[in-house]
Order: C-alpha cells, then structure tokens, then sequence
C-alpha cells in the first residue's frame, strides 16, 4: 500500500491516461521513437503558446479591471499550473510509449 496512494486510483487513472495516449498515437500513425520526440517538442512547444496567450488574455483583464486582480492572479495560477501538470504528464505517457513499445 502506497502512503500517497492509498487505494490506487492515481495509478489507475495515469494507466488510463496511457492507454489512451498510446492509441491515439498508433492511431495518429507514430510509429518511431524519432516521430515520438517530435510529439513531445510539439507539446512543449502548444503548452508554451497556451501560457502565453492566457496570460496576456488576464493581464488585460487585469488592467481593464484592476480590483479584479486577486480572481485574475489566482485564475493565472491554476492555468499554468494545469497545463504544465497536463503537459508533463502528456511526456511521460510519450516517454512510457517509447520506452515499452517502440524499443
């Protein structure tokens, strides 16, 4: 039994996750460890473009509404936090993929 996961359902839902990364990429014809490397610096690359825009997009806000700082902050916060979270995880399924079915 795992102390920060007790009762496997992080475990369960990263398989899934797997799972489902691993037939979208045969589907999508990926194939090779090299087409795999691409996909991760294209996902690094759309998380990048995403954090960008949704900060720009609440630091306007931000400056339209300036009281509404804190709620813009706190919404800038859980973005990054949420694509970058998104994104590691997209690399390690990628990586897995890799590491157990194309080598």
């Amino acid at each position: 039994m795992k102390l920060n996961d007790p009762f496997g359902r992080m475990e369960n839902r990263h398989q899934l996750g797997y799972e489902s990364m691993r037939d979208t990429m045969r589907n999508s014809g990926i194939n090779t460890p090299n087409q795999a490397w691409e996909a991760i610096k294209q996902s690094k690359k759309r998380a990048r473009k995403y954090i960008s825009i949704g900060l720009a997009v609440l630091l306007l806000v931000t400056v339209v509404l300036p009281k509404m700082m804190p709620v813009t902050f706190s919404l800038a916060v859980f973005l990054v936090v949420w694509i970058a979270t998104s994104t590691i995880n997209g690399q390690r399924y990628i990586q897995r993929y890799i590491d157990e079915d194309l080598e």
